[in-house]
């Protein structure tokens, strides 16, 4: 490991030891703030020209959700985004899995109003007010339980039961349509993690060649790991992200991180399955696990949700926002208000706007600090990232560089959050799309090269080239010897380009 500066003459055409040659590709402006924006698509935005709009705004992970749509019409927006890619910081494509979403049945007249402390009747039995026939869930339903429907407008208590009916009494009212969903607060259903429409999603995003799948109502590690075995038959290379929405995978929290290449905070069905007011602190906790494992976590659900209707956020929101950065999370993210608002681009330019500003107040020192009492998961590897943004904080160098044959070592770099950017290099293109869901890691895809020294001087030069290094800049690099072998990350420098 070199504590010196030593120096490194910057080449705009380099050469293997084979002799190819290698050019610095033509790259785009990179990006200001460090926290990623996931932005989802839909009829709001649903032609090439605002996907492009999302883009320059800031978007840099494009979710399609599975619960509306079908993959004819992402289809479009997956060749849109491809499209896009113009040699640095490729927008992700991340597909959302239904999961097992349980409703009740028609009721007459499509609509029931309840009134606040109404009696009423839910079941399968004849005349019930709320027809509900999933058995999974009436096995799980007992006196005192709660059902919420819908977004939790509409609660209602328990009581006994009698001949497929349990009595109900309305702790608050409002509207009640039919097929709409429903939630036993406190419990989960006895149902496998994957349903049909699941899996025929998840081949149709293989098809498709997503880079992320999230799986929805995990409730442990074990749901990860089943998902892993049927998406591998398909697309080992895809990355798996675990929804956080139950109460039993927040019990099993550190098992659901370990069994997952990425983390989502889902605090719309989370607040459904406990009070409101556990969910900010199961968030930080969820963030927290997240971080210390080293796996990229994603903040979700009506973070700017007034935007769906007005051009400006309450101040609410924007707090909301700020305060998940300054929590740690790798990624906030967009539901309505980019799919189906009145403001996409707009949203995203605010999301933006707010991260860039958490940024500038967040104490960088506190994650070295903390890394003390860290679990290491990947020890080498994340020693030498350690060592990086020990040397990159100490010596205020303009950046820190990363070659990756798998993405794990800027992940790791990312995990301690560096006061300077990280700018990464990788053999499969695959692995850069994967960046675009880490804090502060901005990627470029290069040709294999074989010596370590080669694959550096490209890195540096590629970024000479697009004017985020210049002449005098001093450097943190780490990569491995023999260069491109997985977990081989070994080395440290400290360079000054010239």
């Amino acid at each position: 490991m070199a504590d010196t500066p030593s120096q490194v003459r910057h080449k705009l055409v380099l050469t293997t030891g084979k002799g190819t040659v290698m050019k610095p590709p033509y790259l785009s402006v990179s990006m200001k703030r460090k926290t990623k924006i996931v932005a989802t698509m839909g009829p709001a935005v649903a032609d090439q020209q605002s996907v492009e709009r999302l883009k320059q705004a800031g978007m840099n992970v494009a979710r399609l959700n599975c619960s509306h749509g079908d993959w004819e019409t992402k289809r479009d927006f997956v060749r849109w985004i491809r499209e896009l890619h113009d040699g640095m910081n490729p927008i992700g494509i991340l597909a959302d899995l239904q999961g097992p979403k349980f409703r009740i049945a028609e009721v007459d007249g499509g609509v029931v109003v309840l009134n606040k402390d109404q009696s009423l009747t839910l079941g399968h039995g004849h005349g019930a007010t709320i027809p509900m026939y999933d058995d999974e869930v009436f096995a799980a339903m007992a006196k005192g339980d709660r059902l919420l429907f819908g977004d939790g407008d509409v609660e209602v208590k328990l009581g006994n039961h009698s001949g497929g009916l349990f009595e109900g009494k309305a702790v608050t009212g409002g509207k009640i349509k039919s097929r709409q969903g429903v939630t036993l607060v406190g419990k989960s259903f006895d149902v496998p993690p994957l349903t049909k429409k699941d899996l025929a999603d998840i081949e149709s995003a293989a098809t498709f060649g997503v880079d992320f799948i999230a799986l929805s109502y995990v409730r442990c590690g074990d749901d990860m790991r089943r998902l892993r075995q049927v998406v591998d038959k398909f697309d080992p290379m895809i990355k798996l992200v675990a929804k956080v929405e139950t109460r039993d995978a927040l019990n099993d929290i550190d098992d659901v991180v370990a069994a997952s290449d990425a983390v989502m905070v889902a605090r719309g069905d989370l607040g459904l399955q406990m009070d409101l007011e556990d969910v900010p602190l199961a968030q930080k906790r969820i963030i927290r696990r997240s971080h210390m494992a080293g796996k990229p976590v994603i903040t979700a659900t009506q973070m700017l949700e007034s935007m769906v209707t007005n051009g400006r956020p309450t101040r609410a929101e924007v707090s909301d926002v700020a305060n998940a950065i300054l929590d740690g999370t790798d990624a906030v993210m967009l539901s309505g208000e980019t799919a189906s608002g009145a403001y996409p681009i707009e949203a995203v330019q605010v999301m933006a706007r707010v991260a860039e500003k958490a940024e500038s107040i967040v104490d960088h020192s506190t994650f070295l600090t903390d890394s003390s009492t860290w679990p290491k998961h990947n020890e080498q590897t994340e020693a030498v990232a350690l060592a990086a943004v020990s040397l990159a904080n100490t010596l205020k160098v303009k950046a820190i560089l990363a070659t990756s044959s798998s993405g794990l070592t800027p992940r790791l770099v990312a995990k301690f959050r560096p006061k300077a950017p990280i700018y990464c290099a990788t053999w499969h293109p695959r692995i850069q799309n994967n960046n675009s869901l880490v804090w502060g890691v901005q990627s470029i895809n290069m040709p294999p090269t074989s010596d370590t020294d080669e694959a550096v001087d490209y890195l540096i030069s590629s970024f000479v080239k697009m004017k985020l290094l210049k002449l005098g800049d001093r450097v943190v690099v780490t990569a491995g010897v023999p260069v491109g072998s997985v977990g081989s990350t070994n080395m440290v420098q400290v360079r000054t380009v010239i």
